[in-house]
């Protein structure tokens, strides 16, 4: 059996991992605080030439809630 390493997957995913299973298969939730993010033309242009990641900045926006 494999062995789970909690305190590794809390680490790397933090509280975004709660909600792993909530949305529907292919969707992500997206923190409202990322969406406003995002209407930042330089933030979208980032995240459209993919030097941003929505997953990361979710991930800063629930840590800081």
């Amino acid at each position: 059996m494999k062995k789970i390493n909690l305190d590794k997957i809390l680490e790397e995913q933090g509280s975004v991992r709660k909600f792993v299973g909530v949305a529907p298969e292919g969707f992500i939730l997206v923190h409202e605080k990322t969406l406003q993010d995002l209407q930042d033309f330089e933030i979208w242009k980032e995240w459209k030439s993919g030097l941003r990641n929505i997953g990361e900045m979710n991930k800063e926006n629930f840590e800081t809630t």
